[in-house]
């Protein structure tokens, strides 16, 4: 019986060790071998991951013009100025990639001193045109939050 027990054993920390690295490749995925176009294909389906699944994940981005379902996730956000000084500029969305109705227009400055940045609630559908003329943050915002 001894020796069954011992081949028992060895089965069984064999199998152990198996499962292990079998976890352990699964979880790092080596995208070295991945080309230019795959790398920004995982990462967009990354973001709408994180959009899709309510995890909530802030990006700072430069002023300028973002398209969602592009540049940005299609999804629901809270926009923060992170204008500073004399700064100002304005926030507009508009559908069509810029070229469709207006949807939002905002006028954005600088907090005064001991105020909170400007904060707006932002949905973006499928081709919508986020414009925002100072550096900004988004915020993915899953469904209301309380605080």
């Amino acid at each position: 019986m001894k020796p069954f027990h011992r081949v028992f054993k060895v089965c069984c920390l064999m199998l152990l060790l198996c499962l292990t690295c079998a976890a352990a490749i699964a979880e790092v995925p080596d995208i070295s071998a991945l080309t230019d176009d795959e790398i920004v294909t995982l990462l967009e389906e990354v973001n709408e991951a994180l959009v899709s699944r309510g995890i909530e994940k802030t990006a700072t981005l430069a002023k300028g013009a973002y398209i969602a379902g592009k540049q940005l996730p299609v999804g629901t956000y809270v926009y923060t100025s992170q204008a500073k000084g004399k700064d100002w500029g304005s926030l507009t969305v508009y559908s069509d990639g810029g070229n469709g109705s207006q949807l939002l227009w905002e006028v954005i400055s600088a907090p005064d001193e001991g105020e909170e940045p400007d904060t707006v609630f932002v949905t973006l559908n499928e081709g919508d045109q986020l414009k925002s003329g100072v550096p900004f943050t988004l915020t993915i915002m899953p469904s209301v939050i309380f605080r």
